[in-house]
């Protein structure tokens, strides 16, 4: 997964690079809920900030294990974080922490991408229209992965079931 999590960052910066040479100057960086350009900018600031929130989405998602071993666990939301963060849990849980933020990143990231070449398709047609057959859609299956990857992201971190004879078991 961590390959696919790279892959697909690349890839949007890689985009962000060849808008800066086939858009013209002055783009359309923001679209009504027509779709209909209402935001307009120069094609540089576009893709710098683009390229930007890319770099700072990734650094967050790939280092997150890294923060979680630097921070205060009282920063950390984590369900039943005193358990999972425990010295006896913690390598497992890192492990398990950092193939969710890779997949979620993945996702994010294939988004991105298809919000930004719909932005070049938009910005290259005539009149500046984005297309809302595809973004739609894009946004709800995004929306969709979201709510699954929350629940099983919760249900990874539940308590484990207690085995009668343990010595916590009552």
């Amino acid at each position: 997964m961590r390959r696919l999590f790279i892959l697909a960052f690349a890839a949007n910066v890689v985009l962000s690079l060849i808008s800066l040479h086939v858009l013209p100057e002055r783009v359309a960086i923001h679209f009504g809920a027509d779709g209909t350009a209402d935001g307009w900018g120069p094609n540089y600031a576009n893709a710098v900030l683009m390229t930007g929130v890319q770099i700072l989405l990734f650094c967050t998602l790939y280092f997150s294990t890294w923060l979680i071993r630097v921070l205060p666990v009282r920063w950390i939301n984590l369900p039943h974080k005193d358990y999972w963060l425990s010295p006896a849990n913690q390598a497992q849980s890192l492990v398990t922490i950092q193939g969710f933020m890779w997949r979620f990143g993945t996702a994010m990231f294939w988004f991105l991408f298809i919000v930004n070449l719909l932005a070049i398709q938009a910005n290259l047609a005539q009149p500046v229209r984005l297309n809302l057959k595809v973004f739609l859609p894009a946004l709800g299956l995004l929306m969709v992965y979201s709510v699954w990857w929350t629940i099983v992201f919760f249900r990874a971190f539940r308590l484990p079931a207690l085995k009668v004879g343990s010595p916590t078991f009552r």
